[in-house]
Protein backbone atom coordinates (compact mmCIF):
# COMPACT_ATOMS: atom_id res chain seq x y z
CA UNK A 1 0.00 0.00 0.00
CA UNK A 2 1.40 3.42 -0.93
CA UNK A 3 2.16 6.07 1.68
CA UNK A 4 -0.72 8.21 0.38
CA UNK A 5 -3.13 5.25 0.60
CA UNK A 6 -2.00 4.58 4.19
CA UNK A 7 -2.66 8.20 5.19
CA UNK A 8 -6.10 8.19 3.56
CA UNK A 9 -7.04 4.84 5.12
CA UNK A 10 -5.95 6.04 8.57
CA UNK A 11 -8.13 9.16 8.33
CA UNK A 12 -11.14 7.69 6.49
CA UNK A 13 -12.29 6.06 9.74
CA UNK A 14 -13.48 9.47 10.99
CA UNK A 15 -16.07 9.76 8.22
CA UNK A 16 -14.99 13.21 7.02
CA UNK A 17 -13.66 14.03 3.54
CA UNK A 18 -9.94 13.24 3.09
CA UNK A 19 -8.23 14.69 0.03
CA UNK A 20 -4.61 14.63 -1.11
CA UNK A 21 -3.19 18.07 -1.93
CA UNK A 22 -6.65 19.52 -2.45
CA UNK A 23 -8.13 22.40 -0.54
CA UNK A 24 -11.89 22.05 -0.34
CA UNK A 25 -12.14 25.79 0.34
CA UNK A 26 -10.38 26.57 -2.95
CA UNK A 27 -12.92 24.43 -4.78
CA UNK A 28 -15.75 26.55 -3.39
CA UNK A 29 -17.34 23.67 -1.48
CA UNK A 30 -16.07 23.54 2.05
CA UNK A 31 -17.58 20.85 4.29
CA UNK A 32 -17.78 21.72 8.00
CA UNK A 33 -14.87 19.37 8.85
CA UNK A 34 -12.31 17.83 6.52
CA UNK A 35 -8.70 16.66 6.12
CA UNK A 36 -6.14 17.43 3.44
CA UNK A 37 -2.62 16.02 3.23
CA UNK A 38 0.60 16.19 1.25
CA UNK A 39 3.61 13.88 1.14
CA UNK A 40 7.25 14.55 0.26
CA UNK A 41 9.92 11.88 -0.22
CA UNK A 42 13.69 11.89 -0.50
CA UNK A 43 16.59 9.45 -0.29
CA UNK A 44 18.23 8.87 3.10
CA UNK A 45 20.74 6.57 4.82
CA UNK A 46 23.26 6.86 1.99
CA UNK A 47 26.09 4.40 1.42
CA UNK A 48 28.27 4.20 -1.72
CA UNK A 49 26.38 7.21 -3.13
CA UNK A 50 23.07 5.29 -3.09
CA UNK A 51 20.16 5.83 -0.71
CA UNK A 52 19.44 2.94 1.63
CA UNK A 53 15.87 4.07 2.17
CA UNK A 54 13.32 6.63 1.15
CA UNK A 55 12.11 8.98 3.89
CA UNK A 56 8.56 10.34 3.60
CA UNK A 57 7.42 13.53 5.33
CA UNK A 58 3.66 13.72 5.77
CA UNK A 59 1.67 16.87 6.49
CA UNK A 60 -1.98 16.45 7.44
CA UNK A 61 -4.39 19.37 7.91
CA UNK A 62 -7.63 19.13 9.88
CA UNK A 63 -10.15 21.94 9.33
CA UNK A 64 -13.20 22.34 11.60
CA UNK A 65 -15.70 25.01 12.73
CA UNK A 66 -14.65 27.41 15.49
CA UNK A 67 -17.43 26.34 17.84
CA UNK A 68 -16.50 22.64 17.74
CA UNK A 69 -14.45 21.05 20.52
CA UNK A 70 -11.66 19.28 18.58
CA UNK A 71 -9.39 18.15 21.42
CA UNK A 72 -10.62 14.55 21.20
CA UNK A 73 -10.31 14.57 17.40
CA UNK A 74 -6.75 15.91 17.59
CA UNK A 75 -5.75 13.08 19.96
CA UNK A 76 -7.57 10.49 17.84
CA UNK A 77 -5.90 11.77 14.65
CA UNK A 78 -2.46 11.43 16.23
CA UNK A 79 -3.30 7.88 17.34
CA UNK A 80 -4.70 6.92 13.91
CA UNK A 81 -1.56 8.10 12.11
CA UNK A 82 0.71 6.37 14.62
CA UNK A 83 -1.31 3.14 14.36
CA UNK A 84 -0.90 3.32 10.55
CA UNK A 85 2.88 3.08 10.99
CA UNK A 86 3.90 6.74 10.98
CA UNK A 87 5.97 8.44 13.67
CA UNK A 88 3.98 10.08 16.46
CA UNK A 89 2.78 13.35 14.85
CA UNK A 90 3.75 16.81 15.95
CA UNK A 91 0.68 19.06 16.01
CA UNK A 92 0.49 22.82 15.45
CA UNK A 93 -2.67 24.82 16.08
CA UNK A 94 -2.93 27.16 13.07
CA UNK A 95 -6.52 28.23 13.78
CA UNK A 96 -7.73 31.73 13.01
CA UNK A 97 -11.00 33.72 13.11
CA UNK A 98 -12.35 31.71 10.17
CA UNK A 99 -12.07 28.28 11.78
CA UNK A 100 -9.95 25.67 13.48
CA UNK A 101 -6.92 24.37 11.60
CA UNK A 102 -4.58 21.74 13.02
CA UNK A 103 -1.40 20.70 11.21
CA UNK A 104 0.02 17.24 11.94
CA UNK A 105 3.54 16.36 10.79
CA UNK A 106 4.92 12.84 10.84
CA UNK A 107 7.29 10.56 8.92
CA UNK A 108 7.79 7.07 7.65
CA UNK A 109 10.68 5.25 6.00
CA UNK A 110 10.59 2.74 3.18
CA UNK A 111 13.56 0.48 2.64
CA UNK A 112 14.79 0.44 -0.95
CA UNK A 113 15.33 -2.91 -2.61
CA UNK A 114 18.93 -3.72 -3.41
CA UNK A 115 19.52 -4.66 -7.03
Amino acid sequence: MSVEARVKAALDVFGDPVEKSFLCAAAGKRPPRYYTFACTSFGDDYGDDEPGCERWLIGVHLFAPLEENCLGRVRATKRALSDAGFTWPECTDASDQDGQHYVFECETVWELEVE
